[in-house]
């Protein structure tokens, strides 16, 4: 089995990623935990940095080029 089939339609090609802003978003939300860190405090900002961070995890998916279906 091809590891990009579809199981929907069959499309073989690449997926598209589709909410992939979330990443860079993701990666400045970490700087602040990171600048309270550098400077000896402790980070106020580390639990809602975690939380972004699996939100973006869940909302960056793979989906069919054709017929725009989630990927498995």
């Amino acid at each position: 089995m091809h590891p990009h089939k579809c199981a929907y339609c069959g499309h073989t090609d690449r997926p598209v990623l589709k909410n992939l802003w979330m990443i860079p978003v993701t990666l400045l939300v970490w700087l602040v935990p990171v600048a309270f860190l550098s400077h000896g405090y402790w980070p106020f900002f580390l639990l809602p940095a975690i939380a972004i961070t699996i939100w973006s995890l869940i909302a960056v998916k793979r989906e069919c080029a054709r017929c725009g279906r989630r990927l498995l």
